[in-house]
């Protein structure tokens, strides 16, 4: 008996690197493989095959077709790698965005995308037990990837109007979830946390404690950042959150962040202040003084090394390492769990309750994008000001 025939032929891999599919013998290459724009080919050519009931293409095929959702998202996948390089959590957000809307809506008329289709899709995240804040940030995602489409000249300047009419969802009118405020770690925890980390990482959480700045800031310190010219040691982050707006970053080492960072800036200018190599080998040397067998019995240390392992230390830590460090540590300690950013709000709180609001905002770089240079000296002497104020974890 023959097999039976697929209603939809499938999306298929070919020796060349392409994409194809096959529609009534005939192959159609969709180009590289697994690509955004093969895939939204695929399901342009799937739509018009059930829609006829004829190979793509042929008499019945309409020049004219108006643009789908597909169409939308594949161009927008191309901006999304350019504009969130360096932000793979944004990336996979927006990445994510386009799957559900190919897979909902991606057959559709762009145009008939409206506030409707929306709304259901808001309800969704809501069902999938989205808070309401995240919930109107995916929505307004959405609305940048319509945006992004008008600039393309692919939609009609109505169909985004349409699509920014619909409202945020606000605080006490909706079923959605509110999300639970960030909380300052609680410093005793922090120093128990502290004792059962290597000496990098204990560094990194009392410079944290003392400056306020964002993970991702303090594990891109390198000696060649930080300017100590002057009085007051200032560190300058090739990169932060804000410099593609044009935003400078200027955070004072003082006090307890500076006695904490000394120690590790022996090292090439262009190297990273805290290396998980490092903390590696701390983490080997604690172990070999903990032995209990004697030195010519057993294993002899350095004898189990592989020559090639599966996962190496990195030349630095990122944010994510960074938090799942102290969360062990925290462990370890038998403390509550606390995360990295709390120290920030830990810092924050402190210098808010000490100094006033300005002195907060200067110290933790909260501002405009069109700050003036001068305004922007204001600042920095005011966050120098405010770092004597943040609290000290202190060597433990």
């Amino acid at each position: 008996m023959p097999r039976p025939r697929k209603l939809v032929p499938d999306y298929r891999y070919h020796i060349s690197g392409q994409a194809v599919v096959t529609f009534n013998g005939t192959n159609f290459y969709l180009g590289e493989h697994d690509s955004p724009e093969s895939h939204a080919k695929y399901r342009r050519l799937v739509a018009e095959y059930i829609a006829t009931g004829q190979t793509p293409g042929g008499d019945t095929h309409n020049e004219d077709k108006p643009i789908t959702v597909a169409d939308i998202t594949a161009e927008a996948r191309e901006w999304i790698a350019v504009k969130f390089a360096s932000a793979p959590a944004h990336h996979r957000r927006y990445e994510r965005l386009c799957e559900l809307l190919d897979d909902a809506y991606g057959n559709i008329p762009a145009d008939d995308f409206g506030p409707r289709k929306l709304s259901e899709m808001r309800d969704g995240f809501v069902s999938d037990g989205c808070c309401r804040k995240y919930t109107n940030t995916q929505v307004r995602s959405i609305v940048a990837i319509f945006r992004y489409a008008l600039s393309r000249e692919l939609i009609e300047s109505g169909t985004l109007v349409k699509l920014q009419s619909l409202d945020p969802l606000r605080h006490g009118q909706t079923q959605a979830r509110e999300s639970t405020p960030t909380a300052p770690a609680n410093l005793d925890d922090v120093r128990k946390t502290a004792a059962h980390l290597s000496p990098p990482l204990k560094a990194m959480v009392r410079i944290q404690a003392a400056t306020g700045m964002r993970p991702s800031e303090l594990v891109a310190m390198r000696p060649m950042d930080i300017d100590r010219s002057g009085p007051v040691w200032i560190y300058r982050p090739e990169k932060h959150k804000t410099s593609h707006r044009g935003k400078s970053k200027a955070v004072p080492i003082t006090g307890d962040a500076r006695e904490a960072l000394v120690p590790f800036l022996l090292r090439a200018e262009d190297e990273y202040c805290f290396s998980p190599i490092e903390s590696l080998a701390w983490h080997h040397e604690q172990r070999a003084a903990k032995r209990k067998t004697p030195p010519h019995h057993g294993n002899r240390r350095g004898l189990n090394v592989k020559d090639n392992p599966q996962r190496k230390p990195g030349r630095a830590y990122n944010k994510d390492s960074y938090r799942r460090a102290i969360q062990r540590a925290a462990e370890v300690a038998k403390v509550d769990h606390w995360f990295p950013y709390q120290l920030r709000h830990l810092a924050g709180t402190a210098v808010r309750d000490a100094l006033g609001v300005e002195a907060a905002q200067a110290l933790l770089g909260h501002s405009r994008a069109a700050m003036t240079e001068h305004y922007a000296r204001q600042t920095e002497a005011k966050a120098i000001a405010a770092s004597s104020a943040a609290p000290c974890v202190g060597a433990v």
